[in-house]
């Protein structure tokens, strides 16, 4: 899905040119509304000259475009939805709390290697507690959920029918689970079932239509179902996260990711907990 494509009325998705993360912008009559960053400097330069490209051409003659970047938003804190904002012009910056927090703690995280890499990521200016309608033209509903991540956020246009899930939903590939809140995560699907959408942008992933919620859903069950009967048979973490890689398609690299939500959010233990008797 590289590049960036109108994906209903006003609103266009892409991803980054390696295809690994989704983004996407809309255009408002108060200016445009960017949703998430990506995961590189470039990346983000190329997702702003993307949006001023069709800001530009969306005037109607009478009524110029308005094509400045009025405003971003992340629909959580994750480095790869954040990295690109670097070189954003001066905007506003929508956060919920939760994504706020998490980000904070990203960032002091990865302070000393963002610092020698030149990277700097925008952070919030707007920050709201778990609801925020932008009444722009298009009207914007923006939402906390929570789930994926501690402040999972999704952007929602209803006159498109267009939402966009963060990482709330993976499609194609295996969902990243270090930070997982299992019941917050299935409750979120749940609420945006019942919402009136047609175009679903995922995380990561192709664009779909709302099956892709349901198929979301399906797979987190079947994931937790599958580590919770791991951990009843006391099977330890470090076992269960080849078995569950290997059954549910986790890369290498999302391995250690996996480990970690095994032992920190689902209870597995460790692999030198247990009986030491004999």
């Amino acid at each position: 899905m590289a590049g960036f494509t109108r994906v209903g009325g006003p609103v266009f998705a892409g991803s980054d040119k390696e295809d690994r993360v989704n983004a996407g912008f809309v255009l408002t009559g108060k200016g445009v509304l960017v949703v998430d960053s990506l995961v590189t400097r470039e990346d983000g330069l190329a997702l702003l000259e993307a949006a001023r490209s069709a800001a530009a051409g969306a005037g109607d003659g009478a009524k110029p475009a308005v094509v400045a970047v009025t405003a971003l938003v992340y629909t959580h804190e994750h480095s790869d939805h954040t990295i690109g904002s670097t070189d954003f012009p001066p905007c506003g910056v929508l956060a919920s709390e939760g994504t706020t927090r998490g980000l904070r703690v990203e960032l002091e995280r990865m302070a000393a290697d963002f610092a020698g890499r030149g990277i700097a990521p925008k952070t919030p200016t707007l920050v709201f507690e778990t609801r925020v309608r932008l009444p722009w033209d298009p009207e914007v509903v923006v939402a906390e959920l929570g789930g994926h991540a501690e402040g999972s956020s999704v952007v929602y246009v209803p006159s498109a029918k267009v939402l966009f899930t963060g990482d709330l939903v993976f499609r194609g590939r295996a969902a990243w689970v270090g930070g997982i809140r299992p019941e917050r995560w299935l409750a979120a699907l749940r609420v945006l079932e019942s919402w009136e959408v047609d175009v679903v942008v995922p995380g990561h992933g192709p664009v779909g239509g709302r099956e892709i919620l349901a198929e979301q859903r399906a797979w987190l069950e079947c994931f937790l179902a599958r580590a919770k009967e791991l951990r009843t048979e006391g099977v330890p973490a470090r076992q269960a996260t080849a078995i569950l890689g290997d059954e549910f398609g986790f890369t290498e690299r999302q391995r250690e990711n996996l480990f970690f939500g095994l032992r920190r959010r689902l209870g597995l233990r460790h692999d030198e907990e247990g009986d030491s008797s004999g």
